[in-house]
């Protein structure tokens, strides 16, 4: 009688095993996969902030006026835009301070960019 054996395949435990270790692989790269989702869609928001508030900022270098409404709705929808005029001091006597404040709403979480730039009041659009 010959009780050499050898076992041909898989039990059904190693198959279960197996399968388990796949099934966690799996959950633990789409968990993954949505973090980085997440981050993606903060960094293309961020980056049209920085998009629209630069168009914005040579808007108002060039032509003292900012961007109308409806075209920069057009341009960056979602993007809200508030922009602080002041007249500068000490040695920066004669320019004025442009603040843009730039936000975009991603899921719950607002992504904000803000600019300061001086220009010559002249060209600054309040004289």
């Amino acid at each position: 009688m010959n009780t050499d054996k050898k076992h041909k395949g898989m039990l059904s435990i190693e198959l279960v095993v197996a399968i388990s270790v796949l099934a966690t692989i799996i959950g633990v790269l789409v968990a993954l996969g949505h973090s980085f989702g997440k981050l993606n869609n903060n960094i293309w928001a961020r980056h049209i902030c920085n998009n629209a508030g630069q168009a914005q900022m040579d808007a108002l270098a060039t032509t003292g006026e900012p961007i109308n409404d409806s075209t920069f709705e057009k341009l960056w929808s979602g993007v809200t835009c508030t922009i602080e005029k002041d007249d500068g001091s000490g040695q920066w006597q004669g320019l004025q301070r442009i603040d843009l404040t730039l936000s975009k709403k991603v899921r719950q979480k607002d992504v904000q960019v803000r600019f300061t730039r001086y220009l010559p009041a002249a060209e600054g659009g309040d004289q």
